[in-house]
């Protein structure tokens, strides 16, 4: 387990000195969200769930397990952080069955490095991922491929989400990265004043998108 350095002492239950977090704006802007997301996520599901029970009533189970690994952790709003492991399942399931609603055009990959597990703020990862399936692979005819990577080496951890959708313009990528709404500003706010933590996005249009988030290691604690 990976907690914070011994001045920002946090665990799963209590958090000192909330504000180096995310600040208030952050997290009522995650939360709309968050909670756009949702609505529309949670239909979606529920109409593929009714097809799939006519058609293939083991899948069908399958994607109600999913779903309520999902909701079960997007419905646990008092986490403001939460396991990275925990964000990754999270991530697993919503993949799951996005997967199964779009079948081959959306294909998935994960590097995951075993054993590695610390705290992060909740959805910072999970909204990165859900921005790169909506707004990047399927806005291809074709679709394409989100892969996931946590490693790490003696100086850092390193977290990667790559996909090949439509990409964005320079303009764009800078824009939303300093936009005080979109997931991308408020992610690399929040690995920013968490641990000192850099998020970088290279974009081109029609060939996708590579984002970066390093976290010195030096500012995490082994235990």
């Amino acid at each position: 387990m990976i907690l914070i350095d011994e001045d920002i002492i946090i665990n799963k239950d209590i958090v000192i000195n909330k504000d180096i977090v995310t600040n208030k704006d952050q997290k009522n802007q995650s939360k709309q969200i968050e909670t756009y997301i949702n609505q529309h996520f949670l239909f979606n599901t529920l109409n593929s769930i009714l097809s799939l029970c006519r058609e293939n009533s083991e899948e069908a189970r399958n994607v109600v397990l999913e779903l309520s690994s999902y909701l079960r952790f997007s419905l646990n709003v008092s986490d403001e952080i939460v396991f990275l492991n925990e964000e990754i399942d999270h991530i697993k399931s919503y993949l799951y069955i996005q997967k199964v609603r779009f079948g081959t055009r959306l294909n998935v990959n994960y590097i995951i490095e075993k054993d590695l597990n610390f705290l992060i703020p909740k959805n910072s990862l999970y909204n990165l991922i859900d921005n790169a399936v909506n707004h990047g692979i399927l806005k291809k005819a074709i679709g394409g491929t989100i892969t996931l990577i946590v490693i790490s080496d003696r100086e850092k951890i390193v977290i990667e989400i790559k996909d090949d959708g439509v990409g964005m313009e320079d303009e764009k990528t800078m824009k939303m990265l300093s936009d005080n709404f979109g997931s991308l500003s408020i992610s690399k706010g929040q690995y920013e004043d968490l641990y000192k933590g850099n998020l970088e996005v290279i974009s081109k249009s029609q060939i996708g998108t590579y984002i970066t988030i390093s976290i010195p290691i030096k500012n995490i604690k082994l235990i």
